[in-house]
């Protein structure tokens, strides 16, 4: 009889233990409704290239990385980027500057091998943090460059964009509404060099 107790309660202990939650998948990519209005390049800036983009290595993870204090981070093991970070990162900004500048071929650095670009953006992300049940931080320099290489513009993207709700889900349409405040600026800037 004891010998049998002992065995529930080991199945019993196992059978708990296998149970975790199923892991979620966040994407950066925009909703197909337009960002904002389109306006027209010069013929010069006609094939763009978006990256590479660089972010910090602590956000670099599949997981989502949060921030819990002034020194302290979370990875979230059961929340996870669809793509690595900085693949969603490039693909969605080269998807809201190709709605925001239609008459361009924009694509992902990546993507890019077969296109000979006019114009390349690098962008060097310092922050993108999600803070929970409040806000997405971000902020990145950005340089445009010719097929030259020459520098045409260099900028500045700062934003807190706040979470619509208190669930990563939120924080994760912040990070994102955080992408669109960056295209726009890289629109801006394409329009006026």
């Amino acid at each position: 009889m004891i010998r049998f107790l002992w065995m529930t309660i080991f199945v019993s202990l196992f059978a708990g233990c296998g149970g975790s939650a199923p892991a979620r998948f966040y994407t950066l990519m925009p909703a197909n409704d337009p960002v904002a209005a389109r306006g027209t390049l010069s013929d010069s800036a006609k094939i763009i290239v978006v990256g590479p983009v660089t972010i910090p290595a602590a956000l670099d993870q599949p997981q989502l990385v949060v921030t819990k204090g002034e020194h302290e981070v979370e990875v979230l093991e059961q929340h996870r980027w669809a793509a690595p970070l900085k693949d969603e990162i490039t693909s969605a900004l080269a998807a809201r500057l190709s709605r925001l500048v239609g008459d361009a071929t924009v694509t992902a650095y990546a993507q890019s091998t077969s296109l000979d670009p006019n114009v390349r953006i690098l962008i060097d992300i310092s922050r993108f943090e999600l803070r929970p049940k409040d806000r997405a931080v971000f902020e990145a320099l950005w340089t445009i460059k010719m097929n030259d290489e020459t520098a045409v513009r260099r900028g500045h993207t700062n934003v807190a964009i706040p979470a619509a709700n208190s669930s990563y889900v939120g924080l994760a349409t912040a990070q994102s509404r955080a992408l669109d405040a960056l295209a726009q600026d890289l629109a801006a800037a394409l329009r006026t060099r």
